[in-house]
């Protein structure tokens, strides 16, 4: 009888040693996904924590010796550059945007900017800072310098630089004869319109706004999860609810990291067209639209024209949260006989909440020399505590409150 070959015996895996060498190869992805995102945030001069080679530490000194100068903020920078070159401080003002970009706006001559622009253009560039330049004639005999700040491909913010035009040698401008106001615009002067932005996730809050009892217009994302219950609410406590549209922003990880919806320059006129129409089905209570982000979308021309003209057909109004100084979107709609609005104050934008009442109050200045001003805000606590405080007495500031369909201009 055959006798049967013996079979190998087989080595059963040892399962413990299987799951120490798979959690040590997860622990090792994850350390290196750390360290990337270290570097990386590092190369944007944002929070890092690993002594990168070029980073200092407290209590290190620098080749020559001296300590490290502390690293300062794009807004600082630009700040001591204005300063340098003779400007008071009163002359600038700053604001951050509502995608967290910096705004910095000075007035001067157009003397003193021919003086400083070289050497301000030099001190950029040793910041690594690229700029890209577009000057503007505007109303009132005012031109406009706007330098985009660009760092790492990213856009970091604008330098605004306004001046009067020199007045030729013989020739003075002549002031146009003051002509008594029409009722209509009687009714206009010192009107405040505060909007609300990114509406739909809260309806505690949007409540709290509500027993304000007061005219304030909310904008609505229209796919957060409450959009629809937000602008039953609104609509039926007297509040004006607009659409808050996501646009393209300059910085791409602000725009792939928004809300859903969003619409960018490189989709389709069919897409753009389809996105619209089904917001204003989910929204139709909307008298109007502004813009979520949209640095980017609302500097471009063939896509606001879309948007523009779906506002016209939709008889809609267009408001300008002016997220870039570059956006050519209230001009167009303007252009294209589309009532049209533009924010002047950013209430919350700073990282610093303490500033809202400032810049409440600087919104009330603006409407008590302008005739009009509008305001855009964002749910925060902070927000609300200064509005419960503030918009309720705005009568005491010269003030009366007012939705932006008051205020748009047609």
């Amino acid at each position: 009888m055959l006798r049967e070959k013996a079979r190998p015996t087989r080595k059963v895996p040892d399962l413990k040693n299987s799951l120490r060498v798979l959690a040590a190869a997860l622990t090792l992805i994850a350390l290196i996904s750390a360290v990337w995102l270290d570097r990386l945030n590092f190369r944007h001069q944002e929070v890092s924590y690993l002594p990168w080679p070029g980073a200092t530490t407290a209590g290190e000194t620098t080749a020559s010796g001296a300590p490290p100068q502390a690293a300062i903020s794009l807004s600082e920078f630009l700040h001591q550059q204005l300063t340098q070159f003779g400007l008071p401080p009163e002359a600038i003002t700053e604001e951050k945007t509502d995608e967290g970009l910096t705004y910095v706006s000075a007035r001067t001559t157009a003397s003193d900017y021919r003086k400083f622009k070289d050497d301000l253009l030099s001190a950029l560039k040793k910041k690594k800072i690229k700029t890209g330049l577009k000057m503007e004639k505007k109303g009132a005999g005012e031109v406009a310098v706007t330098f985009e700040l660009r760092q790492n491909s990213r856009t970091r913010g604008w330098l605004v630089l306004r001046y009067p035009l020199p007045v030729k040698a013989g020739k003075t401008v002549q002031p146009e004869p003051a002509s008594a106001p029409s009722p209509e615009k009687k009714a206009a002067k010192r009107t405040v319109a505060i909007v609300i932005d990114d509406i739909g996730e809260d309806l505690n809050f949007l409540q709290e706004l509500i027993k304000l009892k007061v005219p304030l217009t909310v904008a609505i994302l229209p796919d957060s999860s409450l959009a629809r219950e937000s602008a039953r609410l609104a609509e039926n406590n007297s509040l004006e609810v607009i659409i808050h549209l996501p646009l393209e922003a300059f910085n791409n990880h602000l725009s792939s990291g928004g809300a859903e919806g969003l619409i960018t320059t490189a989709m389709s006129p069919q897409d753009i067209r389809s996105i619209l129409e089904r917001d204003l089905s989910l929204l139709p209570q909307a008298r109007g639209l502004n813009n979520h982000m949209g640095s980017k979308a609302t500097s471009s021309e063939t896509l606001m024209e879309i948007i523009i003209s779906f506002l016209q057909e939709k008889n809609l109004y267009f408001l300008d949260s002016k997220t870039s100084p570059r956006s050519v979107a209230y001009e167009l709609a303007l252009k294209k006989k589309v009532p049209a609005a533009a924010r002047q104050v950013f209430l919350d934008a700073d990282e610093d909440r303490s500033r809202i009442k400032d810049r409440l109050l600087e919104l009330f200045s603006l409407a008590r020399k302008n005739g009009q001003a509008i305001g855009i805000g964002h749910p925060f606590p902070e927000t609300l505590e200064v509005l419960k405080t503030y918009l309720p007495r705005a009568g005491e500031f010269g003030i009366q409150l007012a939705p932006v369909s008051a205020l748009v201009k047609k």
